[in-house]
C-alpha cells in the first residue's frame, strides 16, 4: 500500500468470470495474431511441433499376448480412418487439437459412433470442434443442472453435457437443417476437451498467447512502422523545385491556382514510388518528419522483446526466433532440459490425460462390443485397458555421446531395453520382431550377421579396414 503500488488494485475475480469477460476478444485477438505475425504463428506451431511431432502413440500393456498383438493391429488399421472428415489421420488430429488448444485455449474432440455396415475397423471417428462452437456465453439451468460457459453439470459437479452449436456462429453452410443453429446437448462422455488448467475450478481454457499478446501485437506495428520508413525514404531520389521567373505577381499566382482548384476539385496527395523524381510548383517546398534511425540498437530492442515472447508463450528463443549467433552446444543443452519438461507435462498432464486416455478407452470398448477383438474370460477390464503412451523421440543433440551413455547405463543397470526403446517412442516388441526379421532374412540370404556393437568395436581396433568391416 506504499506510494508505488497505491494505483495496483488488480480485481479479485474467479477463474470463470476471468475466462467469460477476456476470453471472447483474448481468441479473436489469439487466431489474428495467429494468421498475420509470422513469431506468434511460430510459436503455436513449436509447441505443437515439440509436443505432438508425428504423434504420441499408445501401446497396450495387456498381459494376454494375442490381445495385445489384435489391439495393435487395430488401432494401426483404424488411426488411417479416425478422422471423420476424412482428411487426417488419428496423430494429424492430434496435432490439431494441440494447435487448436494453443491457439483458441482449448480444443473439443467429439468422439462419433459409426455403423457396422459402415465397414471401419472399429466403428468411431472423431471430430475437432472449433472452440466458438461451444458457446462461452452460453449459461442457464437445465432442470437441476446447471450450464454455464456451454458446459452442463449435476449436482456433484460433474460434467454431463457440452452444448454445442450445429455449426460455426460466424459461418453458414447452406441447408435448412442449418437455419436452427441453437446450441444443442452433447453427452460428456462423447466429448475429449483438451485445456491447460491453471487455476483450480477453470472451466475453460484461455489462448496460450495471452501474457504475450500486447507485446506480440506491438512489436509487430512497429516493426510494420519501420519498415514502412525505410520504404518512404528509400522511394524518393529527389526534389525538383521551380524559381520563379519574371517577377510574378504573388496575387496573380493565388488567383490563377484558384482557378485549377475549382477546375480539378482539390488535389490528392502524390504516392512515392521507387525511384520517384517530383517537381514542386513556384514557392512549394516540402518538409519531411526525419525520427531518429534505430541504428545500432534495432536488434537489441527486438530481441529483448522477441525473450519475453518466448518466455510468455514458454518456447526456446532461439527457435522463435532463429537467432543462434550467441547460442553454443551446452547453453542450447542445458535450456532444452528444462524446454523437455515442460513438454512432458503437456504430453501426459494434458494430452494423455484429457484427450488419448478418453479416445483409447472408447476404442477398445467399441472393439470388443463390435466383434472386432475377441476377448478371453480370463482378461479382466484393467488388464484390458492398461496402456502407455510414447512421444516421439527426441533428437540427439550429440548422437554418438548421446548413444554411449544410454549404452552405458544399460550396462550399469540403471535402466532397460524396454524403458530406452520407448523413450525413443518405439515399441520393445516391434524392435525385437523386426530385429528377428532381419537375423532370418540375412541367414536365409547367406550374410553374415553382426550383433549390435559388433562393428563399433570392429571399427575402432587398429587394424580395421576403413569400411568397418572384418577382413573375410
Amino acid at each position: 500500500m506504499s506510494r508505488r503500488l497505491r494505483g495496483w488494485r488488480p480485481p479479485n475475480t474467479g477463474p470463470n468470470a476471468i475466462v467469460q469477460l477476456n476470453g471472447p476478444d483474448l481468441l479473436r485477438r489469439s487466431r489474428d495474431l495467429r494468421r498475420n505475425v509470422p513469431h506468434a504463428s511460430r510459436a503455436i506451431n513449436l509447441i505443437a511441433t515439440h509436443t505432438v511431432g508425428t504423434g504420441i502413440v499408445p501401446r497396450s500393456l495387456c498381459s494376454n499376448k494375442k490381445v495385445r498383438e489384435a489391439l495393435t493391429q487395430l488401432w494401426s488399421d483404424w488411426t488411417a480412418v479416425a478422422d471423420s472428415d476424412g482428411l487426417l489421420d488419428f496423430y494429424g488430429l492430434q496435432n490439431l487439437a494441440v494447435t487448436e488448444m494453443v491457439e483458441a485455449g482449448e480444443a473439443f474432440c467429439r468422439l462419433r459412433a459409426r455403423f457396422l455396415s459402415d465397414g471401419l475397423p472399429v466403428p468411431l471417428q472423431l471430430q475437432i470442434l472449433p472452440t466458438e462452437m461451444v458457446p462461452l456465453d452460453y449459461s442457464t439451468p437445465n432442470g437441476t443442472n446447471a450450464v454455464a460457459q456451454g458446459i452442463e453439470r449435476d449436482a456433484v459437479g460433474r460434467r454431463v453435457a457440452y452444448w454445442t452449436y450445429p455449426q460455426h456462429p460466424e459461418e453458414w453452410i447452406g441447408g435448412a437443417a442449418t437455419l436452427d443453429n441453437l446450441p444443442r446437448p452433447i453427452p460428456a462422455e462423447d466429448v475429449a476437451h483438451l485445456y491447460n488448467v491453471t487455476r483450480a475450478g477453470q472451466m475453460r481454457g484461455l489462448p496460450w498467447l495471452a501474457s504475450a499478446i500486447t507485446t506480440l501485437h506491438q512489436v509487430a506495428q512497429y516493426q510494420d512502422a519501420e519498415l514502412l520508413r525505410k520504404q518512404m525514404a528509400a522511394a524518393v531520389v529527389a526534389f525538383v523545385k521551380k524559381s520563379v521567373e519574371g517577377g510574378a505577381d504573388p496575387a496573380e499566382m493565388a488567383a490563377q491556382w484558384g482557378n485549377v482548384q475549382e477546375a480539378l476539385g482539390e488535389l490528392p496527395s502524390v504516392e512515392m514510388e521507387p525511384g520517384t523524381v517530383q517537381y514542386l510548383g513556384p514557392n512549394e517546398d516540402i518538409e519531411f518528419l526525419t525520427p531518429g534511425d534505430v541504428g545500432n540498437n534495432y536488434e537489441a530492442f527486438l530481441a529483448s522483446h522477441y525473450r519475453a515472447i518466448a518466455a510468455g508463450t514458454n518456447t526456446l528463443y532461439e527457435e522463435l526466433t532463429g537467432d543462434w549467433k550467441n547460442a553454443n552446444d551446452r547453453t542450447f543443452r542445458a535450456a532444452l532440459i528444462s524446454f523437455k519438461r515442460t513438454v512432458r507435462q503437456w504430453q501426459w498432464g494434458l494430452v494423455a490425460a484429457q484427450f488419448n486416455v478418453p479416445i483409447w478407452n472408447r476404442f477398445v470398448g467399441y472393439a470388443v462390443s463390435s466383434g472386432a477383438l475377441k476377448v478371453p474370460k480370463s482378461v479382466g477390464d484393467a488388464d484390458l485397458y492398461r496402456v502407455e503412451w510414447n512421444p516421439e523421440r527426441w533428437e540427439y543433440l550429440n548422437p554418438v555421446q548421446d548413444v554411449q551413455a544410454i549404452g552405458e547405463e544399460l550396462s550399469l543397470g540403471l535402466t532397460s531395453r524396454q524403458a530406452a526403446i520407448a523413450a525413443r517412442g518405439d515399441d520393445i516388441e516391434v524392435i525385437d520382431a523386426q530385429r528377428q526379421q532381419d537375423q532370418e532374412r540375412e541367414q536365409s540370404l547367406g550374410i553374415a550377421f553382426q550383433a549390435p556393437g559388433t562393428i563399433a568395436a570392429a571399427s575402432a581396433e587398429p587394424d580395421a579396414p576403413a569400411d568397418g568391416h572384418q577382413p573375410g
